[in-house]
């Protein structure tokens, strides 16, 4: 199975938990899934831990109901396990993902201190 395509069951068997038993909040998964997008279709350089802040920041932040930070860790921590969570990059992912979390500025922290030319507001990769 490629990588994308196991990201993708990953998600739908996520949804379909949050959906039919409550344990996730479908609103942080789909925040996740959203950013996971962006980051793919923006493919820009220096520019994963603000992806992975962002989503975090919004599954937490932006979500009404329950469990929103213990959904946006589930898959956080999922994805890194998937990709292999034994390396310095999945630390450095982990960061970001719980600044994120914490309600950090993920775009003073990582857009154009770690060298990453997307720009929020335009959707586009360019300085």
């Amino acid at each position: 199975m490629t990588t994308p395509a196991a990201f993708l069951f990953c998600f739908v068997l996520i949804y379909l938990v949050a959906d039919s038993m409550c344990y996730l909040n479908p609103c942080s998964a789909g925040k996740m899934w959203d950013n996971y997008n962006k980051m793919k279709a923006a493919d820009c350089i220096n520019c994963d831990k603000y992806f992975h802040c962002q989503g975090n920041y919004e599954a937490v932040h932006d979500c009404g109901g329950w469990l929103q930070r213990q959904t946006a860790e589930a898959i956080s921590d999922l994805r890194e396990w998937y990709q292999g969570s034994e390396t310095a990059d999945s630390a450095a992912d982990q960061a970001a993902n719980l600044f994120g979390r914490n309600g950090g500025d993920c775009a003073s922290e990582y857009l154009r201190k770690a060298n990453c030319a997307w720009n929020p507001k335009t959707g586009k990769c360019a300085w």
